[in-house]
């Protein structure tokens, strides 16, 4: 990957010198997961740091004997930091949603980039932030309608991950079960939601390539207004 393609790609990386980037880029190994494949295994956490380059990826938690979906990254975004930086047990793991290419760069080399590089440090601390306060705005949608939590989750992606195209922002068409464990609903009450977007002309559907779109970010935010001061 070039300098300047990787540090478009990745916001913590952004204007750091071209030594810097080849440095960076020197240490990382580039691997490829088709979907369904465990990229980070309940045992495997603080093994490394994942950055996404595409594809998507959920990271799910093990409860009574289900793996429940607790987010999904895209391209542009990154995992396993937490299993370096703490040392917990995480009865979790990390599942390819589809074909991912990611570079890893080992858990020591990670520790090194962060003193080595103040201003990554610096950029990483306020990264991790901004993820803290999204959980907590999340935390505050709890108490609306399902409706309002799942398209509360479909324009987060959107606008974290999401691809700019003529007919809206397009998105992997993830499954019902996915997004009804990141909106607390059932797979039923998710799809249900999901098929009366559709026909409300929210959200398009290609099966075919594997895409939903958000045809209208701004009417969605707006009726994302609407539900939630009821």
């Amino acid at each position: 990957m070039e300098t300047q393609e990787f540090a478009e790609l990745f916001p913590l990386f952004h204007n750091l010198n071209k030594e810097t980037l080849e440095w960076l880029i020197s240490l990382v190994k580039t691997e490829t997961y088709q979907a369904g494949e465990v990229i980070i295994n309940h045992d495997d956490w603080g093994s490394g740091f994942h950055l996404i380059t595409s594809g998507w990826v959920k990271v799910q938690h093990l409860y009574s004997a289900r793996h429940i979906t607790v987010e999904i990254i895209g391209r542009g975004g990154f995992v396993g930091e937490a299993g370096i930086l703490g040392n917990h047990d995480f009865n979790s793991q990390v599942e390819a949603i589809s074909t991912v290419t990611i570079l890893t760069i080992s858990a020591q080399r990670f520790i090194q980039i962060l003193f080595r590089e103040n201003q990554i440090q610096n950029r990483f601390l306020k990264i991790v932030v901004n993820r803290v306060t999204e959980y907590q705005k999340y935390y505050r949608y709890y108490h609306q309608t399902g409706k309002v939590r799942l398209v509360t989750i479909l324009i987060s992606l959107a606008e974290k991950y999401g691809e700019n195209t003529e007919n809206g922002i397009a998105i992997y068409n993830f499954s019902a079960q996915d997004l009804g464990d990141l909106a607390i609903l059932s797979e039923a009450d998710s799809q249900q939601i999901l098929d009366k977007l559709v026909d409300k002309e929210l959200i398009n559907i290609d099966r075919g390539q594997e895409i939903l779109i958000l045809t209208n970010l701004k009417q969605l935010h707006h009726i994302l207004g609407k539900l939630g001061n009821e």
